[in-house]
């Protein structure tokens, strides 16, 4: 297993498009577990406009082995949203050197963008593949944020208590399957708290701090 796939898997938790107070920034801190050992650690910036919608959202991430860092990902994405839709989307990926530049804005029927200079269309009912939005848990068709790939999906729902550290959290658990496997938890005031999925063989788990 090599830690390209690993990051790559995290990719889909890379975007938030929840609506909070207006004119503010968010910075999320959490821990990259990989079969039960922590690995790594990822960060988030999610800078709000005047009207409260994501203007800016920065992902950074790194897994190390024995404490020697050998893999760096970061994601910066500008995107606006308007009535819980994205109308429009610019992004950076750094994937460990390799470079992805994107872009999507939303038209009366589809999306049209370019994805390193290559013309791409979308679906409008297409919704990006991020657990940060709890809207995803009833979104049958989703796209990753690096790619834009198509994944069709079905979600199924049960309560559960987690238990982070000494802590017990009362949560919604959020299965999908088909085209994309994964798990997420979410809280009583629906944020994500835990995130999961399997990548060659191997469980990821991403748990986010307090």
């Amino acid at each position: 297993m090599s830690a390209v796939h690993i990051v790559i898997g995290l990719l889909f938790i890379a975007s938030s498009t929840a609506t909070h107070a207006a004119g503010r920034t968010e910075n999320r801190f959490g821990s990259i577990y990989i079969d039960g050992k922590k690995a790594g650690q990822i960060h988030y910036t999610i800078e709000y406009g005047d009207t409260g919608d994501i203007e800016a959202l920065k992902t950074r991430a790194s897994l190390s082995i024995l404490g020697v860092k050998v893999f760096n990902f970061e994601q910066s994405l500008h995107e606006e949203w308007r009535r819980g839709e994205l109308r429009q989307l610019h992004g950076r990926t750094d994937d460990d050197g390799k470079i992805y530049e994107a872009s999507l804005q939303r038209g009366p029927v589809k999306y049209s963008g370019a994805l390193n200079g290559k013309p791409v269309e979308l679906p409008d009912r297409a919704f990006p593949a991020s657990v940060w939005h709890y809207a995803i848990v009833d979104r049958p068709l989703l796209f990753d944020l690096k790619v834009f790939k198509l994944m069709n999906v079905k979600t199924s729902r049960s309560e559960e208590t987690l238990t982070i550290a000494t802590r017990k959290i009362a949560a919604e658990r959020f299965d999908f399957s088909g085209d994309w496997t994964a798990t997420a938890w979410f809280d009583a005031k629906r944020e994500l708290v835990q995130f999961r999925h399997r990548v060659d063989g191997h469980e990821v788990i991403v748990r986010l701090d307090d």
